[in-house]
């Protein structure tokens, strides 16, 4: 349900004023609405398909068998893609578009941002 134009300049007025009471605080909670961000799908998706192909190799490693350097190769190579699985799976890519940082910009608000979120996905769906 969207918030009627007076219920957002309520929530507007009521950012400004913790931003001017209390800075500090208001920065926590900025950064903190940046680093709490799920990792996309795409990288979840890529990050588990690496994971199992670094398992498949390790097994390959232990199945080849003949060869104690080939083993060992193997192994090291399969370990070796699957840390990068899970990393890719647990780090969020790309940089935060931050408003603020480039010059010329005023920084929007929260309910701002959550109106263009919304804004999007609703013209997404038609």
């Amino acid at each position: 349900m969207a918030l009627s134009e007076r219920e957002q300049q309520v929530l507007r007025d009521l950012e400004e004023q913790l931003s001017d009471e209390d800075p500090s605080l208001a920065e926590t909670m900025q950064h903190a609405e940046k680093t709490l961000r799920r990792p996309s799908p795409r990288r979840v998706g890529a990050g588990i398909a690496l994971l199992l192909v670094g398992l498949t190799v390790v097994i390959a490693g232990v199945a080849v068998g003949n060869g104690i350097v080939v083993s060992i190769l193997l192994g090291v190579l399969g370990f070796a893609l699957a840390v990068w699985g899970v990393t890719l799976m647990l780090t969020r890519g790309g940089a935060v578009k931050d408003e603020a940082a480039s010059p010329g910009t005023s920084r929007s608000s929260f309910m701002e941002r959550q109106s263009e979120r919304w804004e999007r996905r609703r013209d997404g769906q038609h």
